[in-house]
């Protein structure tokens, strides 16, 4: 069956944030369903069948089951493997609950606020102020779940190899271009960009070769090539320059 996602007023998003910001400030916790189930503000859209509550609590439970165990790892290897846990998940539950689900950018918001907040400031969590990031949880790419589904989705198996490992302004590149509305094509740049040595010179031989498949998007249609033709223009855009 498929559901129709709740969202909320951007009113009620600030609201929330103030509201989770002012439970860490007083020693609390983030909370799922603070309000016992959906949110009295949600706001479904007029045709389908809302998602019942009881199913937003079992997308809390996939999500956090899937988060590896605490570890005393750096905290940049443990954003990391958060990052990697949390968009698979989100990719397998939209994968089977209907794509369609998570397509609004407005439905990110409640997820975050509502559904999922203990998680979202595990990895996003208050400055010295007490001030959470809030396009983090906002509507937008930035939003902290949003764009770890994204990812997954679009790289899929490409995240968990730890033998190709993607820079983090890298994936940014990838996902906040529009890129992203190409699955194929995202791949098989993605696979040049982990295929690049790692050398002093790899980020500015990504971000050239960045704008010049800007370019050429504007003039070839890559839609239309084939596997092997598009391969062998990808590896042309991201060629080394040298020393």
């Amino acid at each position: 069956m498929t559901f129709t996602y709740p969202r909320l007023s951007r009113a009620e998003v600030d609201s929330e944030i103030s509201r989770i910001e002012r439970t860490l400030a007083a020693g609390g916790a983030a909370q799922p369903f603070p309000d016992g189930g959906h949110h009295p503000g949600a706001i479904f859209p007029a045709t389908g069948i809302p998602v019942p509550a009881q199913r937003l609590r079992d997308l809390h439970e996939t999500v956090a089951d899937a988060l590896p165990q605490a570890s005393s790892r750096k905290r940049g290897d443990r954003d990391r493997l958060f990052d990697i846990a949390v968009g698979g998940a989100l990719a397998r539950w939209f994968e089977s609950e209907g794509r369609a689900g998570a397509s609004h950018p407005d439905v990110w918001p409640y997820l975050t606020l509502v559904v999922l907040p203990d998680l979202a400031v595990e990895r996003f969590g208050p400055d010295a102020s007490g001030r959470l990031p809030h396009d983090r949880y906002r509507s937008g790419r930035r939003n902290v779940f949003q764009r770890l589904y994204l990812r997954s989705s679009i790289l899929g198996q490409l995240l968990n190899d730890p033998e190709l490992p993607l820079f983090e302004d890298e994936l940014v590149g990838l996902i906040d271009r529009n890129l992203s509305s190409d699955h194929r094509l995202a791949r098989m740049v993605s696979e040049q960009i982990v295929a690049l040595d790692r050398s002093a010179n790899r980020r500015e031989t990504v971000r050239t070769g960045f704008k010049a498949l800007q370019f050429e998007l504007r003039v070839t249609d890559v839609a239309a090539m084939e596997d092997e033709a598009l391969r062998a223009l990808l590896g042309g855009l991201f060629e080394p320059s040298g020393g």
